[in-house]
């Protein structure tokens, strides 16, 4: 896919010089005093699919109502991350706005690449979750925070736009609602069949996989590291959730397991081919229950991810985030620009767009269920409060190990306890090196 360039830089218009000195009345009458300048151009690195695709459709009514023109300037995921890098380290101006993966956060957070949203006006609003602050604040308010940012003050950098919980799917017009993974399991051995699977594993490597798994292992009482940074992939609930994923529910998911991504996954739940999975709000509206590919709009049903052994089913964060970068001139006005976002009527004319809603509002208004049908589930998952991918700028490196094991146990070319070892040991040799606790 071809990377797009960037675009020119924000334009502003400036108030100042003697020609301007005989004019204050005309400047007042227009809301501007002399010496200001008003931002006409706000720019937006985004995501290009369907995370951006809502931005897209609303921010010309944005000009409508401001004058001010968003551009939108899209990016393919990885490219995406590159670019912010890139632009933060130069302190570049280029965008105003940018979207950012939460998982992002402690990298973005650590450099001090964001301009701290408390700083213009933001507070916390009751009818949003408050774990939507949470996953935009740096340092983390809870959970073990890195080293290097101990003590250092919380700000809030980012506010969600996307608001991505994982969640559970299944075919409702053959069974009730599972309420734990033993009646996955159950549901899975009783509807598999010939070409129709009883689970479908998300199973490619790295990213994919550590995305469709952590449920899975939290939910079991598993976790990559303790709040104190010691490794736990190779605790005995984490290989027991290992083992659950590749070898019992394997029995019952589709052919290449190892293979599938999330298209792959939706196609087979929207061609009738599947019961049952997880899945990310995203691949409900672009696939599941769009008319054009589903041939099961209406036979599935979406619920908060089941419960483990641990007595818990803790969902997973995939929130993309507005912040602003710290090169931005426009501060002030990027901020407007979110808060726009964030207003009730302008949300449900996102949400009318494609959008993925954060409010409680919207996410439990019935009048929007029936062309939403996932909202009630989205609105349990945020009220459960979802965990999030550990906080640390080590992430990658550590997915990495992790969903390349992970991979390999699907696969069947390492046992679950081999896989999580051998993960653990390439874990902690990262993060020694990066100065946590070994």
């Amino acid at each position: 896919m071809q990377r797009i360039s960037r675009r020119e830089f924000v334009k502003r218009t400036a108030v100042t010089g003697a020609a301007f000195t005989s004019l204050p009345a005309f400047l007042a009458a227009c809301g501007e005093s002399t010496g200001t300048a008003k931002t006409t151009k706000l720019v937006v690195a985004a995501v290009q699919g369907n995370e951006d695709g809502p931005l897209k459709k609303v921010v010309g009514n944005y000009k409508s109502q401001t004058g001010i023109e968003v551009q939108v300037v899209e990016f393919p995921y990885a490219d995406l991350f590159t670019k912010l890098v890139t632009t933060f380290q130069a302190n570049d101006s280029s965008y105003d706005l940018c979207m950012m993966d939460d998982p992002w956060m402690p990298k973005f957070g650590t450099m001090g690449a964001l301009q701290p949203l408390d700083n213009f006006g933001f507070t916390r609003d009751s009818d949003i979750p408050a774990v939507v602050y949470d996953v935009g604040t740096w340092p983390p308010p809870h959970g073990p925070v890195p080293p290097s940012e101990q003590g250092k003050a919380k700000h809030l950098y980012g506010i969600t736009i996307v608001g991505n919980v994982e969640m559970f799917m299944y075919r409702s017009d053959k069974s009730a609602a599972p309420a734990s993974w033993d009646d996955v399991l159950a549901n899975a051995k009783t509807y598999n069949a010939p070409n129709f699977y009883g689970y479908v594993i998300r199973g490619k490597a790295t990213n994919p996989v550590s995305s469709d798994s952590l449920p899975i292992l939290w939910s079991f009482g598993g976790n990559i590291f303790d709040d104190n940074w010691k490794v736990q992939l190779d605790s005995s609930d984490s290989i027991t959730a290992v083992d659950f994923l590749t070898r019992k529910l394997k029995q019952y998911a589709e052919p290449g397991a190892e293979s599938f991504d999330a298209a792959e996954r939706s196609q087979a739940m929207a061609t009738g081919k599947a019961y049952q999975s997880t899945v990310w709000p995203g691949e409900i509206t672009g696939i599941v229950e769009d008319p054009s590919v589903s041939q099961v709009k209406g036979k599935v049903a979406y619920i908060p991810i089941p419960q483990g052994p641990s007595g818990k089913g803790l969902g997973m964060m995939g929130n993309w985030l507005l912040g602003i970068p710290k090169g931005s001139k426009n501060g002030q006005a990027a901020a407007d620009f979110i808060k726009w976002m964030l207003k009730t009527d302008n949300m449900r004319n996102y949400v009318a767009q494609g959008g993925i809603p954060i409010r409680n509002s919207i996410l439990n208004d019935a009048s929007l269920a029936s062309a939403n049908p996932y909202f009630k589930a989205l609105a349990a998952s945020f009220a459960a409060v979802p965990n999030w991918r550990p906080r640390t700028d080590q992430w990658g490196a550590v997915e990495t190990s992790y969903g390349t094991a992970m991979n390999a146990a699907v696969a069947g070319q390492l046992t679950p306890q081999a896989a999580m070892q051998k993960a653990a040991g390439e874990i902690r040799t990262v993060m020694k090196a990066a100065n946590y606790p070994s």
